[in-house]
């Protein structure tokens, strides 16, 4: 080998072994040391472990004697109350806040959006609670109570989308192999993942200064107003409307509980002796009622519709508000009868937040697919007041007066 090409290749290595080094120093006095003292506005460009431990719906660094959220953006806190502070994080914003202020006890979210039931409680716990030899970050206690959120408007199908897409069962025995991908996939360590944590945090941070850092990255583009929607006896106008997984068949709809089922199962067994209760969210357009009868949704997922994934998500389809109401009762009870035969809690949050939104829009007006802070602060108080109960709702499909 020539020489010049020998020192070229020592060079090399040197630079490389140089680099590794300086980020090992790096990411180790920046999660160890800064990050407890860091502004909670970098939030929005932490990795989901770090990012934990900055939530303010917290006293304490690590959270003590707390109760957790576990769900899809729901459980995060996505909504008009996030984009009003910038989407930066640093004030309050979502229903873990409003416990917190009424409880006067730490809050933790395990929430992401996008989340389906096996992604909500078997990846992420894993993820986040995992004892592996990372040693940038302290471990991720046990809760003291879990308040798992499951939201009508797509859980649902987010499950049919994993098993069709993911999991891709090949034998008839569908359950076991979900539980093989559940524990072996979902559940699995990712030795090493917590080192992309500084190098995710550089990118999102010179990614922000590039593309957003002149303009707020959370605003929604709507495309006008396609529902009315009746509020205190005024009729006012809102963009398409999320519903509760109105494209599945009735045996796609079993096969998505079914998902749900599995998960649930695993996390119970990850946490046998933590008081658990299931919350249910509705969509959207479940709370309103409709003038016209009819209501603009947007978003249906169908999973036999041909394409690939994303061609099999239509908006602009027209549904009797009935109909809406009848598939978010017939999903509210199916959820039901699994979760408490699971020995866990549950509680419809339905009437709460249909009483709510009988006086005032409690989602929008930028974001209509979650809620905004008038309904993250009527279901933070509802839960609040709940909070040690053993609660076994009837799923109510009343309204009130």
């Amino acid at each position: 080998m020539p020489q010049r090409l020998k020192a070229g290749m020592a060079n090399a290595v040197l630079v490389i072994v140089t680099l590794l080094i300086t980020y090992a120093i790096g990411e180790f006095v920046f999660f160890r040391f800064m990050l407890p003292h860091m502004s909670l506005s970098l939030r929005t460009f932490l990795a989901e472990k770090p990012d934990f431990f900055l939530q303010n719906s917290k006293d304490h660094y690590i959270p003590q004697d707390y109760i957790a959220l576990v769900g899809d953006s729901y459980a995060a806190g996505l909504g008009d109350w996030l984009l009003a502070t910038g989407d930066k994080k640093d004030k309050p914003f979502h229903s873990a806040n409003v416990i917190h202020d009424v409880l006067k006890r730490d809050v933790a979210t395990f929430g992401r959006a996008a989340a389906g039931s096996a992604e909500a409680m078997v990846q992420r716990i894993s993820r986040l609670m995992a004892d592996d030899a990372c040693y940038l970050f302290p471990s991720v206690p046990t809760p003291s109570r879990f308040l798992v959120y499951i939201y009508e408007g797509n859980d649902i199908d987010d499950n049919v989308f994993l098993l069709d897409w993911d999991v891709k069962p090949t034998r008839s025995d569908v359950r076991a192999e979900l539980d093989a991908f559940l524990e072996n996939t979902y559940a699995a360590p990712v030795r090493w993942r917590c080192h992309a944590a500084f190098a995710d945090f550089i990118f999102k941070l010179a990614r922000y200064a590039i593309k957003y850092s002149w303009r707020n990255p959370g605003v929604i583009d709507r495309k006008g107003n396609v529902n009315e929607i009746t509020i205190a006896g005024k009729t006012i106008g809102t963009p398409e409307l999320n519903v509760p997984s109105l494209g599945l068949t009735d045996a796609q709809l079993d096969t998505a509980v079914m998902v749900y089922e599995h998960s649930l199962a695993w996390f119970r067994r990850r946490f046998p002796d933590i008081p658990t209760t299931v919350v249910y969210i509705p969509s959207p357009s479940v709370v309103y009622r409709y003038p016209s009868g009819q209501v603009s949704a947007d978003m249906v997922y169908f999973p036999d519709a041909t394409g690939g994934p994303n061609d099999r998500y239509k908006s602009f389809i027209k549904y009797p508000a009935t109909q809406v109401y009848a598939a978010s009762q017939t999903i509210c009870e199916k959820m039901r009868a699994v979760t408490l035969k699971a020995g866990v809690g549950f509680i419809d949050a339905r009437p709460t937040l249909r009483k709510r939104a009988a006086e005032t829009t409690i989602h929008g007006p930028r974001d209509w697919g979650h809620l905004n802070e008038a309904g993250y602060r009527a279901l933070g108080t509802m839960l609040a007041s709940r909070i040690d109960e053993k609660a076994a709702d009837v799923c109510d499909d009343s309204w009130p007066p």
